[in-house]
């Protein structure tokens, strides 16, 4: 870890550590412009490929948003830089010379762990980490289930996925790709694409494979119906497959605000018995007499 700290500071901490390090040097030399400027650009690049990397599952942002993210942490973990090398090194290493080997590598080590946190964070922010329970069972041995927790993203508004959705008209729900409109605790509101032909139904839409999917199969989204609610676990991967084309993303939103506030049916557990219609109840009949 402290390799990998180091490793990770050391291009980010570039525009501090060279001109500290050639003004060491006897005769003293100082960094030109031009060489100030490919540092800083060395270091921005890392940040903004560390932030990008970070944010792969993020929430709907505004293009500018990463960048100007990565622009701060290139100029915090230039500023952390200084300041360890001009506070903590004199402190911690007893030496004033903060271009010596260890006040180098204390420097790369500090700005290497505040990058990996500024990481951390950003990837919780963007994407909801969160524990979840295991829907899928891990076959061991004779056939025995072994309990599986995995970290996974919350999917997002306007992302595909694939999850057990279920059925409108039975307690079972099936493997599908989905429209994520919402979340909620516990629970995402999703619509369901089906590759069944539906040109001639009105409340569903042909969509695209624009970004989400590469087998060229036709495929339609349900578009004029309530959401169905498919809980978190029931999602059968860590990451969404894509994003909703923009044309079929601003269709479903004028076509869920058409339907206004509809209650969406709370489904029944998979599996679970179906309700059956009972009449008024009769008395009770006696066998006597007969």
């Amino acid at each position: 870890m402290l390799l990998c700290c180091g490793a990770l500071g050391y291009p980010l901490a570039l525009p501090v550590l060279v001109p500290a390090l050639m003004s060491a040097q006897s005769p003293p030399q100082h960094v030109t412009p031009g060489q100030v400027a490919v540092l800083a650009a060395v270091s921005y690049t890392i940040a903004l490929l560390l932030d990008g990397q970070a944010a792969r599952r993020r929430r709907r942002v505004a293009p500018w948003v990463v960048p100007a993210r990565a622009a701060v942490l290139a100029g915090a973990c230039s500023l952390l830089a200084h300041l360890v090398g001009a506070y903590a090194v004199p402190k911690l290493l007893g030496t004033q010379d903060p271009a010596s080997a260890n006040g180098y590598a204390l420097q790369c080590l500090a700005v290497g762990a505040f990058a990996w946190g500024w990481r951390t964070s950003v990837r919780a922010w963007s994407g909801d980490l969160l524990q979840r329970p295991p829907v899928r069972p891990a076959r061991t041995g004779a056939g025995r289930s072994a309990t599986r927790t995995t970290t996974v993203s919350r999917p997002s508004a306007g992302e595909v996925w694939v999850a057990m959705v279920p059925f409108r008209d039975r307690a079972e729900a099936a493997r599908h790709y989905c429209v994520v409109l919402g979340t909620r605790s516990g629970y995402a509101e999703v619509l369901q694409i089906t590759s069944k032909d539906k040109d001639h139904r009105d409340d569903y839409i042909r969509m695209e494979n624009e970004g989400w999917d590469r087998t060229g199969k036709a495929s339609w989204v349900e578009i004029g119906m309530a959401p169905r609610r498919v809980p978190y676990e029931s999602f059968l991967s860590d990451h969404p497959q894509g994003p909703c084309p923009p044309r079929i993303w601003r269709e479903i939103q004028r076509r869920q605000a058409a339907l206004g506030p509809a209650r969406t049916p709370r489904p029944r557990p998979v599996g679970g018995p179906a309700p059956t219609a009972r009449g008024p109840r009769r008395p009770p009949t006696s066998a006597r007499g007969r």
